[in-house]
């Protein structure tokens, strides 16, 4: 591989080498593939979320699964559908997804992720002057059955140093007051969560709120945790292995995933650490070491699985991240109902949501949609590939 140019400008020739990979199976390193019950619990502790469905073995039997289940969005910890292929050197920063969800993922089950490279389209925005979206098609499916469907885009953007190139401002950790220590604390434990009673649509109005879920202030705990249950991209490797994947970049780049470019693998200094150091995160043109994109999207999920219940279905969540969140920073994540229709056997439940940082600016905002059974009974809801509401 010849020498990296760590701040290389997004040229023609390499927008036209992404475009043409678009359409193209992608060659998928799952970080898990079975949902065993500490898998699952790690999960599910990583984005903060201690629900017994979840992580109680006791009360996952009980409950309608007869079952712990996992999480929906615990099929990031499969693949996450990140891209940064096609363009070397142009960092990959998580854009959003949107998801569709058709029936939970349940304790030992294994899970078989099949992606497609989706379109490629260039724009420029306040951060940066010149970007790409690039994104990625996933089907997950237990046993030929499709669990879940996914569109995920990144956001490709010139570091720095490059022309057009990323260029936040730098931000110092921000310091909190008692009183706002007090108020994190007070929002943390206060966490509503419906638990086994059945959502009723018709006791339900729009403009309902979807209570509060508070994420912070994130730190380098916030994010190992994780990591330990999704690992993020396939280039954090420890010891030998990043050694030989750097070697595998040069010379046999078939054995990489392929949703990232080799070049990406052959970097002493994994440009991922940028979610862990602050330094590597200026050099791409972030204000800080910053949280995970995927990781974001996990919080919305979990406001709406506290909200909705354990015999509900989330069958779309579609997030879109605006600004990055830093070390320090504090996130709400909150929401409100927008539509309530019945269809079919089923209440269809509209909500809107969003994330507020503790400087009152809104950092990412998301849609979901909630299925619960309008006979009020809990049997669990399982959709086929073709259902959308």
């Amino acid at each position: 591989m010849a020498a990296l140019d760590y701040a290389p400008d997004l040229t023609e020739d390499e927008l036209a080498s992404a475009g043409s990979l678009v359409g193209r199976p992608i060659r998928i390193e799952p970080y898990n593939h079975e949902a065993g019950l500490d898998v699952i619990r790690h999960y599910a502790y990583g984005i903060g979320d201690d629900n017994p469905l979840y992580c109680d073995r006791s009360y996952g039997e009980s409950s309608p699964y007869g079952t712990v289940i996992a999480p929906p969005t615990f099929l990031y910890s499969v693949f996450d559908g990140a891209i940064g292929a096609g363009l070397p050197g142009i960092q990959p920063i998580y854009a959003g997804t949107e998801w569709t969800f058709y029936r939970a993922v349940k304790r030992n089950d294994w899970i078989e992720p099949e992606g497609t490279f989706g379109p490629v389209r260039r724009l420029s925005g306040a951060h940066a002057t010149d970007m790409v979206i690039q994104t990625a098609d996933t089907l997950y499916t237990v046993d030929g059955v499709a669990v879940g469907r996914a569109r995920a885009s990144t956001f490709r953007i010139p570091r720095r140093g490059a022309k057009g190139g990323l260029a936040y401002e730098p931000r110092a950790e921000y310091q909190y007051a008692p009183a706002e220590y007090d108020r994190i604390r007070a929002d943390a434990l206060a966490e509503y969560r419906r638990g086994a009673e059945v959502l009723d649509v018709t006791a339900l109005s729009v403009g309902d709120a979807i209570p509060v879920v508070v994420k912070g202030p994130i730190d380098r705990i916030t994010m190992t945790a994780y990591y330990a249950g999704c690992v993020g991209s396939p280039g954090y490797k420890a010891c030998e292995m990043a050694w030989k994947y750097r070697e595998y970049a040069s010379s046999a780049p078939g054995k990489l995933p392929d949703n990232y470019d080799p070049s990406y693998f052959a970097e002493t200094v994994l440009p991922s650490l940028g979610h862990q150091d602050a330094d590597v995160a200026a050099e791409i043109g972030m204000p800080g070491a910053y949280d995970n994109g995927p990781q974001r999207c996990g919080w919305f999920a979990h406001a709406v699985t506290n909200w909705m219940g354990d015999s509900a279905l989330l069958h779309k969540l579609a997030v879109r991240l605006r600004r990055p969140d830093i070390f320090g920073d504090t996130v709400w994540i909150d929401g409100s109902v927008t539509d309530l229709r019945p269809d079919g056997d089923f209440g269809v439940v509209g909500m809107r949501l969003r994330a507020v940082n503790q400087l009152g600016d809104e950092v990412a905002t998301g849609t979901a949609t909630v299925l619960t059974r309008l006979s009020g009974d809990r049997t669990p809801i399982e959709l086929d590939a073709t259902a959308s509401y």
